[in-house]
């Protein structure tokens, strides 16, 4: 900014010297020595000119540099997520976890720059604890290709719980614990650098605990309204997918679209009675406004779960609405059924260098049959928030929702909502 004040002024003047340097010429038309200055104006005017050569920008203050280095995502990047190396995890490891916090560690380039390792282990002042280890290798067949490696534990102490059915009430809430391993991988072909379709299996062991502090579920729910209650069982989950992306940027999107179709199976490995399939489809659209600098961001999802006659889906792996990431205006895992429908809309404006605004509306519903997933009798909300971050991803959240059934909630979260 002082550059440009300096170089206005200087052309300023210069304007109005040019100007003076005339009319006294056109007074005096005495004629002049070739390499001697027609006026003082002019011998002026040519050692500003001089001086703008040597000029050079201003020092920005520290304030300046701290948001430039945010803007160019070098600052949270080189502490909390290096290219190589330790570094300090700090995030959310679910929606009920609060801040958790722990080592992780990032190995890029093995085999040859064919794979890359990344690990961490984190837990919050809840209770709540993940560790996870994964080995990526999205470089195969000249980088048409890519497998994904992993192994998760984890131990959510205090899950909520209202029973199933968009009629669920609030009065029956309860909290159960859950800890589930999981080891797997996936596979995947790049046909283009935005479209993805593969495949992959999981292997899940989830254990729910019925014991613990505050009104557990045991109390109020057995296995004819919780199915999966009372049993220890695995899985064996199954995937197909496919993936169109070709928002800009991926961390922090400010056009384009994403587009996915999911399908799974979850298999008992005991009897069969919990086996059950899934579809999903998950869509986004962003429009640009204003060269990027306002964004139009639209979110829908929908899951349906088929299962046969006689048999059941655990409560635990229905999905759910409610919480900082669908409905915000709910608590966590208000919702619970076989089927959830999800509609979001954002607009959202850059503030200032790091710092964008965003007043967002959320709608949604479950249900225990596909036709009742319909427009009508939808769960709502909305609000206000700020979003700390770069082109390459949303490091904060803060929010505030309202407008719901379930009154007024305060959120403060890591990483974007979609």
């Amino acid at each position: 900014m002082r550059v440009l004040l300096v170089l206005a002024l200087g052309f300023g003047l210069q304007a109005s010297a040019e100007a003076r340097s005339l009319t006294l010429e056109a007074g005096n038309p005495k004629p002049k020595a070739q390499d001697e200055p027609a006026t003082r104006a002019v011998l002026l005017r040519r050692e500003r000119e001089e001086k703008s050569r040597q000029l050079t920008p201003a020092d920005p203050s520290r304030v300046e540099r701290l948001l430039l280095d945010l803007e160019n995502g070098r600052l949270f990047e080189r502490l909390l997520n290096p290219a190589e190396g330790f570094y300090p995890r700090i995030g959310n490891i679910s929606a009920g976890s609060g801040i958790s916090f722990g080592p992780a560690y990032r190995r890029p380039g093995l085999f040859g720059g064919h794979a890359d390792f990344s690990s961490f282990a984190a837990a919050s002042f809840q209770g709540y604890w993940m560790a996870d280890a994964r080995m990526r290798m999205p470089r195969l067949a000249g980088e048409t290709a890519s497998i994904d490696i992993h192994a998760q534990r984890y131990e959510f102490p205090d899950e909520n719980f209202f029973g199933l059915g968009p009629e669920s009430r609030r009065e029956d809430h309860v909290t159960f614990g859950l800890r589930n391993s999981i080891v797997g991988g996936t596979g995947a072909v790049h046909p283009t650098r935005w479209l993805a379709i593969g495949g992959g299996f999981d292997y899940l062991a989830p254990r729910i605990s019925t014991t613990g502090d505050g009104r557990r579920i045991g109390v109020r729910f057995g296995d004819a309204d919780a199915p999966g209650l009372g049993s220890r069982r695995d899985f064996v989950r199954f995937e197909a997918f496919a993936d169109l992306n070709y928002r800009e940027p991926r961390g922090n999107p400010r056009r384009g679209g994403r587009y996915a179709l999911a399908l799974q199976r979850f298999d008992d490995t005991a009897d069969n009675r919990y086996s059950f399939s899934r579809v999903e489809a998950d869509l986004q659209q962003y429009i640009s406004l204003l060269r990027d600098r306002r964004v139009l961001a639209l979110h829908a999802f929908v899951s349906t779960s088929d299962v046969d006659a006689g048999h059941e889906i655990p409560f635990y792996l229905q999905r759910t609405l409610g919480g900082p990431d669908d409905l915000r205006g709910f608590r966590r895992f208000r919702f619970r059924d076989r089927h959830m429908l999800l509609l979001q809309a954002e607009y959202r404006w850059e503030i200032f260098t790091a710092v964008d605004g965003a007043i967002f509306y959320d709608a949604g519903r479950v249900a225990s049959r596909v036709e009742d997933l319909n427009p009508n009798g939808l769960e709502s909300d909305y609000g206000i928030g700020f979003r700390f971050g770069t082109r390459n991803g949303v490091f904060l959240r803060v929010e505030g929702a309202f407008g719901s059934a379930g009154g007024k909630h305060f959120i403060f979260r890591f990483g974007h909502v979609f």
